[in-house]
């Protein structure tokens, strides 16, 4: 029998926009980062991958752009508005960045293989920077204290990610039933330590990180 399904319409190279590819690539990621390809991004748009090679020439240079759109979003709230509390303003910053994280988790791993993709992260460590000045801490206090602050996030986005996927409770009720009995200290908080990555204990971690600070 014969095919008469007529080929798909290429798009031509310069009918795309680097926004066009930026919001495709970041449709493909949000499916699985571990697809996101130049011809993954090529096929969603309908185009070639020679298409894409005009804006991106590596992979590599379209997953710093696509992180780097993602740090641009972060929420700096009014700084004109600071509280005057050098602690309450770096706990605040410390959940908008959280926020950015959680309401993108498939980046979550990728930005911690490239820290730096693009301008949009220097702003970020800039208001850090300037609320940890008005606490009296600069140099290398400071740079530790912000390098903190990210490690803590990047990893606690990740455990909250990984506890919001289908059947995480159970999976990790069924794996303290197993393995808690020969760990009385461990059983005593096995309902706590399902509930790891929330919210509540963010609150409470943040807060004693931060207890040096103002």
């Amino acid at each position: 029998m014969t095919d008469t399904t007529a080929p798909r319409e290429r798009r031509r190279r310069n009918s795309l926009t680097e926004d066009e590819i930026l919001d495709a690539a970041e449709a493909v990621a949000a499916d699985g980062f571990a697809a996101l390809t130049i011809r993954a991004v090529a096929d969603a748009l309908g185009a070639s991958p020679m298409a894409l090679y005009r804006y991106f020439a590596t992979k590599d240079e379209l997953v710093d752009a696509l992180l780097d759109r993602v740090l641009g979003r972060f929420e700096f709230g009014d700084e004109s508005g600071a509280s005057g509390d050098p602690r309450a303003d770096l706990d605040d910053f410390a959940h908008r960045h959280l926020a950015l994280l959680l309401e993108h988790p498939w980046a979550v791993a990728a930005l911690v293989a490239h820290p730096l993709p693009g301008p949009n992260a220097f702003p970020i460590g800039e208001r850090a920077l300037a609320i940890l000045e008005r606490a009296g801490i600069t140099g290398d206090d400071a740079v530790a204290l912000f390098s903190g602050i990210l490690a803590l996030n990047y990893g606690w986005a990740s455990f909250a990610v990984s506890r919001d996927e289908p059947d995480a409770a159970s999976s990790m009720a069924r794996l303290f039933a197993a393995t808690a009995p020969g760990l009385p200290r461990t059983a005593a908080v096995a309902a706590e330590m399902q509930r790891y990555g929330s919210e509540d204990h963010y609150d409470r971690v943040i807060a004693r990180l931060l207890h040096t600070v103002g």
